[in-house]
């Protein structure tokens, strides 16, 4: 993790203060929980206000802010509960953001379980109402080989993390397997896929209704792809357990809202489960061996545990490289 520089962050927020009815207010900078990436958030609260700010720090050697800002921008101008922008300063990467409080999915639903399928129902909404959105926003494609790409962190970092071998013909024949599943996936209309969809990066906003209560977090990967693909990020949640028969009643409530045949939906979701969870274990392990973040090694069990149900999946399009990944997942 790359330290925030307290110094020129307090600039930054100093010499927006005005513009946004602050100036001369007392604040403390106080860092939240990392995630995976090189990001860094800080709480700014005021100290004679009960207005607070969100402090995003992308460091520049290692991140970009401006497709944080192209996709957010997005999402707030089609309506969807996206932290808006205060200020920027994208030579340092700072982001001056809404602060949407403390109430992920995650922590709301620790208290409050039964409150699951209500909220889960509310972020399937969102992802229509995003689906719906007939403007075009430039993003890269979600396409056969961006998704072979991040496959391979598998053989790059897990094989590694596990010592295994693997031959230069065993990865030939992986790759071949890949895009043959991936010629699989139907031909639906192409959607903004936020691709971190899970109940850590949604919020319960108490003071808005219906889709608009769920704000959205941690979207700057955004890609033009799949529609189920967020629904699995959702679904196949590697932080916590969905009740099984929520899980079949989302999957069922999500068909009902689009377009989806049903035959077609569940393959999708398959094929799309099983690339997500297979290149999460490749990134897993990156975070452990390159990062040092040995904490993401409590987490690989779990994304075993959605490899495997794919992998025994009763669609025969999964035989050939379940015999293939059987033998290096375990």
């Amino acid at each position: 993790m790359i330290e925030l520089n307290y110094q020129l962050a307090k600039k930054f927020i100093d010499r927006n203060l005005s513009s946004l009815n602050l100036a001369s207010q007392e604040y403390d900078i106080n860092k939240l929980a990392s995630d995976a990436s090189f990001r860094s958030y800080y709480r700014i609260k005021f100290k004679n206000n009960l207005v607070s700010l969100m402090l995003m720090y992308a460091p520049v050697t290692h991140e970009r802010i401006d497709h944080f800002i192209h996709v957010d921008k997005f999402l707030v101008e089609h309506n969807l509960s996206a932290p808006q922008i205060r200020a920027i300063d994208e030579e340092n990467g700072f982001l001056l953001l809404e602060d949407f409080g403390d109430n992920t999915f995650t922590r709301v639903l620790k208290d409050n379980p039964k409150l699951e399928l209500d909220l889960y129902k509310k972020a399937c909404d969102v992802l229509v109402e995003l689906h719906n959105i007939d403007d075009k926003i430039s993003l890269e494609s979600y396409n056969n080989h961006v998704m072979i790409r991040e496959v391979m962190l598998f053989i790059d970092w897990y094989l590694q993390l596990t010592n295994k071998k693997i031959s230069l013909s065993q990865i030939a024949n992986y790759k071949k397997l890949w895009f043959e599943l991936f010629d699989k996936i139907s031909i639906t209309k192409k959607v903004v896929v936020l691709r971190d969809y899970h109940a850590d990066n949604l919020m319960l906003l108490n003071n808005k209704d219906n889709y608009k209560s769920i704000g959205l977090l941690d979207f700057q990967d955004a890609l033009i792809g799949s529609p189920v693909y967020d629904l699995i990020s959702l679904l196949d949640d590697i932080r916590r357990d969905i009740a099984k028969e929520n899980r079949l009643e989302l999957y069922n409530y999500f068909i009902a809202k689009t377009n989806y045949q049903a035959e077609n939906f569940f393959q999708d979701c398959e094929i799309i489960s099983l690339q997500r969870n297979v290149k999460i274990l490749g990134i897993f392990a990156r975070l452990v061996l390159r990062d040092k973040k040995d904490k993401y090694l409590d987490y690989i069990p779990r994304v075993k545990y959605f490899v495997e149900c794919r992998l025994n999946s009763s669609n025969p399009i999964f035989n050939d490289i379940k015999i293939l990944l059987n033998n290096f997942i375990n």
